[in-house]
């Protein structure tokens, strides 16, 4: 992917050169509300470093700190939203090259998510099973 730091919208975002609701920052990490919320309150937590969003490849004491850094931003949002039951926290890095963790809270009441998804067969699982402790 190999994002520029400086064409980075997180990265902008981090410096204060593009407006965002903050709501949480420390030296090293700032959460934000999602422009696009899938959720009322939906957040975005960033390292203040241009960091590469590959989960897989970031440093283990960088992932440790991006937890604790979007558990804090948890607990506030299940403690200052409303009917708040308790809040996602999703690591998956597809869509801006910036590490990030999104959270999502969710609401006492609300139609649980349709994943579509059908349960998948004995057969199935046996299958991917063997092939991944093989």
């Amino acid at each position: 992917m190999g994002v520029d730091m400086n064409d980075c919208i997180f990265c902008k975002i981090a410096r204060g050169e593009l407006h965002s609701y903050k709501i949480w920052e420390n030296d090293d990490f700032v959460a934000f509300l999602s422009l696009y919320p899938e959720t009322e309150g939906m957040t975005i937590v960033i390292p203040k470093e241009h960091i590469p969003s590959y989960f897989l490849e970031v440093d283990d004491e960088v992932v440790c700190e991006l937890m604790i850094a979007a558990k804090e931003v948890a607990r506030i949002l299940d403690t200052k939203l409303d009917n708040v039951l308790r809040t996602k926290v999703v690591f998956e890095g597809l869509e801006i090259d910036h590490l990030h963790a999104k959270l999502y809270p969710k609401y006492r009441g609300a139609v649980p998510e349709q994943t579509g998804a059908n349960m998948a067969t004995e057969d199935v699982l046996k299958k991917i099973a063997d092939k991944i402790n093989n």
